[in-house]
Order: structure tokens, then sequence, then C-alpha cells
């Protein structure tokens, strides 16, 4: 009598084990190193993390004595002293315009190169500029010094942040990782509704606080154009300048330049725009 059971057999084929621990090989390959670089980039980011802490904690000190001196303010003047007390007070006013929350002094402290603290407020950009002429140098490393790809944000050695100059340019890193650092960002404003909502840059130089407002998003490529140029022949060369800007502009924002205004001008990488010769553009107005 025939035994009709057939004998247990293994599914998948020795070819079909091998194609599928290939298949998982490869990908590990490629998610392990993504992974890997993620995770470098997020601990050598920390360090902005940790200057950002030490001027909230300069702001909230700030705070706390302005709001002891308001609790043992002067009594009223006299009219023969009043109008002593007007200029004091507009002077005054002045001054506090003129500083900032950011621990200007510490960070000048910690890097010689340090000129100014740029933040946009619904954006993770919250961080120092230098000044430099070795953009180079701060490609790779960090506002400490330590070596790294997340670099640090500079401006080249002709801004003028003192006058100040017509354009000051500030260039940044777009990461490719998890969260959003140094200027990847600056990405979500090439939806014209997200700027809508986020048009405001602050910029608290040794010198002054600034703030401006976006008036242009353009894509470019390396060559096309020079939009740190930081010197013009005069009025009318400057207006080119904006006008072209406004021009090649993502969208139209709506906002006035003038021939008396000062600008600031943010540049990073758009691989998505035209690979490694891409770049994103940012033009802003100060108010």
């Amino acid at each position: 009598m025939k035994n009709n059971k057939k004998q247990g057999r293994c599914p998948f084929s020795p070819l079909t084990l091998l194609a599928a621990l290939l298949l998982i090989g490869g990908m590990l390959a490629i998610i392990l190193p993504v992974l890997k670089w993620d995770a470098e980039v997020s601990a050598e980011a920390g360090e902005y993390e940790q200057l950002r802490e030490q001027n909230r904690q300069t702001e909230a000190r700030e705070t706390a004595e302005e709001e002891t001196q308001n609790q043992h303010a002067a009594p009223p003047v006299s009219l023969a002293e009043e109008g002593s007390a007007v200029r004091q007070s507009e002077n005054a006013v002045g001054e506090r315009a003129a500083q900032s929350a950011v621990d200007l002094s510490a960070c000048l402290a910690q890097n010689s190169d340090f000129i100014a603290w740029l933040r946009i407020p619904g954006t993770n950009v919250d961080y120092p500029v230098v000044q430099t002429d070795d953009p180079d140098d701060y490609l790779n490393h960090t506002f400490s010094g330590k070596q790294s790809v997340v670099g640090t944000l500079f401006s080249l050695a002709d801004a003028d942040y003192k006058a100040p100059g017509r354009n000051i340019a500030i260039y940044g890193h777009h990461l490719r990782s998890s969260g959003e650092k140094m200027f990847t960002s600056l990405m979500r404003y090439k939806n014209p509704d997200f700027y809508e909502d986020n048009q405001t840059i602050v910029l608290d130089s040794l010198y002054r606080h600034r703030e401006y407002t976006i008036f242009a998003v353009m894509n470019m490529k390396v060559g096309d154009w020079e939009p740190s140029r930081t010197t013009f022949s005069g009025d009318a060369a400057f207006m080119a300048f904006v006008n072209r800007a406004k021009s090649e502009s993502l969208y139209d924002t709506g906002v006035e330049v003038g021939a008396d205004d000062h600008i600031l001008t943010l540049i990073t990488c758009d691989r998505s725009y035209a690979g490694k010769e891409g770049r994103l553009v940012i033009l802003a107005v100060e108010r």
C-alpha cells in the first residue's frame, strides 16, 4: 500500500532565502549610515542649544532686574525738571532698543569672530553668526571650533554691520537630517503660505538690534548672480539688484524696497533645484 502523505517541504527555496538576505543586507547598508549621520549631526548641533540656553538665562535675568527697577521707580518730578526727565527717558528707550536678550559679550568672549545673533521666529533659526575671511573653515567647524559638518553661520569680511552696509549676507548649511538645523528650515519659505505667517527676521549685532521683513525668495545656480554683493555704485545699481531679486522671486510678497533701505540676504544650498550648484536665497528689508 502506497503512502500518500507528502513530506514537509521548506516554503522557500535556497535562492529565495539568499535573495531575501541580500535585500535585507542592502537595506541595512543604506539605512545604518543615514542613522549614524543623523545621530552625529544631532550631537554636534547640541552645542548651539547650549548657547540658546545661555541666552534664555540671560533674558530671564534681565527681565527680573527690569521688574525690580520698575518697583523702585522715582517719585514724580516738578515741571521745571520735566523737560530733562523726558530727554533722559528718551535716551534710555534708545539704549534699551539697542540692547539684546542675547548675551553678545559672552558670545564674543567665546569666539572673537562673533558679529551677530540671527533669529527667525517660527523656524529653528536661532544661531550665532561669525564674520570671516576664511569661510571654508566655518563650513566645517562649529562656533567653538569643533570640526563638524554642522558648521557655523557666517558673513564674509566685506559685510558692513556697523554702518550698516546696504546688504549684509549670511551663509549657512542646509543639512539633510531629522529635525531642522542651521538653514534647513529656510526651505519652508518656498511655500508662500509659510511665508505669510513668518515674514520677520531678527538680527542682533554687536552694534544694534534690527528687524527685517522678507521681500523675495528665489532659487539660483552658482555663477548666475552674486547675492552677497555689498557695494553698489549708486542708488540705481542697488535698485537693479533689488528688482532682479523681486522679479526672480518664487512669488510676489508685495513688500516694497526703496533706494535708501538696507537689506539682509540669507544663502543656503538647495539640491532640489540644481543639484550641488543649486542655491536658495532669501532677501529681507530692514523695517
